[in-house]
């Protein structure tokens, strides 16, 4: 972040990161989703869940999974813990999140 005097006792805050960003490689794709663990993350907001409950329903329609695994955040304003990112990320081969309104 960088700060600039424009006069007048104004500052003006520039929130641009200087540098290089980090470049992630995208995951692999699952093109076969039957057989395997999915996870579904619901991020709090009001009608999250019911938004995963259809997508889990579509899916299951398609697919067999091996397990459902179902995780709440606490608070949508509050990144999920990186306990709840790392287990999702061991446990399942697929993780669907939802952002409700």
């Amino acid at each position: 972040m960088t700060f600039k005097e424009v006069g007048r006792g104004l500052i003006l805050l520039e929130p641009v990161v200087e540098g290089e960003a980090e470049v992630y490689p995208l995951a692999l794709r699952i093109l076969d989703i039957s057989g395997k663990r999915i996870g579904f993350l619901d991020n709090s907001k009001e009608r999250a869940d019911e938004i995963l409950a259809v997508i889990e329903e579509l899916l299951a329609e398609r697919f067999e999974f091996d397990e459902v695994v179902r995780h709440r955040k606490r608070y949508y304003t509050k990144s999920a813990p990186p306990e709840l990112i790392d287990e999702l990320a061991e446990r399942c081969q697929l993780v669907v999140t939802a952002v409700g309104g």
